[in-house]
């Protein structure tokens, strides 16, 4: 398969339409009193981004848009089901943290894996492939044309990398981050990653698990505190 997109373009592409529509700030800086963590990979959004209309399929067909953020929380992710490396050992480290990520109300936080490979990822073997990992974890894509913004507003990027004549085996470069959505279905918190003792870009899965509770505890009482 002959370049189907230039990475390089893409990353300087994708940096700039994430510089431009995300300011992220260190909570751990003089600038933000809001919350305290000693986690330096955790960047908050101010204010908070409302994210652009979108419309991805899930298995059995099922629509997954805007909507389908309301009222709970929900970590994003994205990769593609080919992944060698980052994809199956964050999924592994999502199902680990995944009973300890309940808000006030006793309602777990959605994990949705955004497959950024829809030529090879079709809705029901992404279905198969994030259920492999947890039953509840959900999978969902589109077609580039409706991944890329998403995705760049999300702040993270993707590019198929070039791989010889072969066309059905190439590899995605894709961003390893987290991204924490808030029950407004508000861009609330990115956690970045690092990384790891294998040289595999990660996220510290357990202190994401203490800062979302934070995080959650924080928006329950600021939420309160304008209902007064």
């Amino acid at each position: 398969m002959k370049r189907i997109i230039l990475i390089c373009s893409l990353v300087v592409v994708g940096l700039f339409f994430a510089l431009g529509g995300l300011e992220v700030i260190n909570p751990n800086t003089k600038n933000n009193k809001t919350l305290v963590t000693g986690n330096n990979a955790l960047f908050l959004a101010e204010p908070r981004i409302t994210l652009n209309e979108f419309a991805f399929e899930k298995a059995g067909k099922v629509a997954f848009t805007n909507e389908s953020l309301k009222g709970k929380w929900t970590l994003f992710f994205a990769g593609y089901t080919f992944c060698p490396d980052v994809c199956p050992t964050t999924l592994a480290d999502l199902d680990r943290i995944y009973p300890h990520l309940t808000n006030d109300h006793d309602t777990t936080t959605q994990v949705v894996f955004i497959s950024v490979d829809p030529n090879r990822d079709k809705a029901e073997q992404l279905a198969d492939y994030v259920h492999y990992f947890n039953k509840n974890f959900i999978g969902v894509t589109s077609t580039h044309k409706q991944l890329w913004p998403f995705v760049t507003q999300l702040g993270l990027i993707y590019g198929i990398v070039e791989a010889g004549d072969t066309e059905d085996f190439y590899l995605v470069d894709h961003s390893a981050s987290i991204v924490l959505i808030d029950p407004e279905g508000k861009l609330h918190a990115t956690f970045k990653s690092v990384p790891n003792k294998q040289g595999i870009n990660s996220v510290d899965m357990d202190l994401m698990v203490q800062d979302i509770k934070k995080l959650q505890q924080q928006y329950v009482t600021q939420i309160g505190a304008q209902g007064n």
